[in-house]
């Protein structure tokens, strides 16, 4: 598998898992009434997105069999 496809696909994934973890904190942190719900539901989702997104890369790259190094010489 490429390896542009997997970074795309550990992007979305991260983006599914961020967007749960971001709402429900926000949700419970702020209400969903509050003027700051949208704000502080983005700055989790940015705080989760780039916590999450390395180690999902790294085990798709692992799963895949993929050499980084390889793939970014071609």
């Amino acid at each position: 598998m490429n390896y542009n496809i997997i970074i795309v696909i550990s992007i979305v994934i991260c983006a599914i898992i961020s967007l749960f973890i971001s709402y429900y904190l926000a949700l419970l942190i702020v209400g969903e009434n509050s003027g700051f719900f949208k704000a502080v539901q983005l700055i989790i989702a940015v705080i989760s997105m780039t916590t999450f997104y390395a180690p999902i890369k790294h085990i798709l790259i692992k799963f895949m069999n993929l050499n980084e190094d390889e793939s970014e010489s071609k």
